[in-house]
């Protein structure tokens, strides 16, 4: 019976926090995601545009050009500079090498400074490595700008239907937990016990500590393990160590060059020297531009900084 609770425990204990840790808030960007989907394109662009005014962007031109159709490039500024902006509004949308080639150009034909691809979809991934002037965002990059953007009722009514799913999803994963422990019992029996073994074992774990670390322990600490993996990899390292960190929600690239972490109060700099801390060991990424969000309805403004590693 023991073995059986334990290992319901365990399973549900994990299953659980996978599910509202990471699942809750994937269930979150899917349905706020589809929310974008359903609104008329004109509405969902200004969203987009509203997000981008936080990176120094100002719209130019709202409206596409008729003779282009819907989707046609929209005007921004951004200083003395002129960027062009292409909106994918479906969240079935993949944006491929032919539509960043049709940017390339309008760039250079209209001289801007660079333009903007932004898509409730995905983006392929032989493009994560594009031209310098072009930037991809892809919807799970967007929906965190766009977030805090939204009414109050919408954004609501968002966060509680994900909690909905999330509930009758750890549901799920308890009773199968229990299903799981209560087969397991039958395999396995519980395992008996021998205290004077237990001493013996204590006591010579207490002796070898009271001499110094074991040549394993040392080799360990002499040979840690270098940072490893592809750009793309290492990305997603960032973002996952900065979410875990104390009083940040979530952590996403905005861009390339820019972090964006969704505070969940007024940024401290605990949480600076965190982030700044997990970039450190990536000498390719040390230098990006970080981006504070407050959260929704707060009324301190985005911040941005940059790790001093003089």
């Amino acid at each position: 019976m023991t073995t059986a609770f334990l290992i319901a425990l365990i399973l549900g204990t994990a299953g659980s926090a996978w599910l509202w840790l990471v699942h809750n808030r994937a269930t979150v960007v899917a349905l706020g995601l589809r929310a974008l989907a359903a609104m008329r394109w004109r509405e969902s662009s200004r969203f987009v545009i509203e997000a981008l005014e936080a990176q120094g962007f100002s719209a130019s031109r709202l409206s596409p050009d008729p003779t282009r159709g819907q989707n046609a490039d929209l005007l921004l500024n951004r200083g003395e500079q002129t960027w062009l902006l292409t909106f994918k509004q479906g969240v079935d949308y993949r944006i491929d090498p032919g539509m960043v080639s049709q940017m390339s150009a309008a760039v250079r034909d209209s001289n801007a400074s660079g333009g903007i691809i932004a898509t409730l979809g995905t983006i392929q991934g032989e493009l994560r490595k594009h031209p310098q002037e072009i930037e991809l965002i892809d919807g799970a990059t967007l929906w965190p700008l766009i977030s805090p953007l939204l009414p109050p009722s919408l954004h609501n009514d968002i966060m509680a239907r994900a909690r909905r799913l999330t509930v009758r999803a750890t549901g799920i994963v308890w009773v199968v937990a229990l299903l799981a422990g209560f087969l397991a019992s039958l395999l396995i029996p519980d395992a008996v016990v021998d205290p004077t073994r237990d001493s013996a074992d204590t006591a010579a774990a207490s002796a070898e500590r009271a001499d110094g670390p074991s040549q394993a322990e040392s080799d360990a600490q002499i040979q840690a393990p270098p940072i490893s993996g592809s750009e793309d990899e290492q990305r997603r390292d960032i973002v996952a160590a900065v979410g875990r960190l104390p009083g940040i929600s979530r952590a996403s690239w905005a861009t390339r060059s820019t972090l964006v972490a969704l505070v969940n109060a007024d940024a401290s700099e605990q949480q600076i020297d965190g982030i700044c801390k997990v970039l450190a060991p990536y000498e390719d990424l040390r230098y990006s531009r970080v981006q504070l969000q407050p959260p929704p309805g707060s009324e301190t403004p985005v911040r941005f900084l940059q790790c001093n590693w003089s």
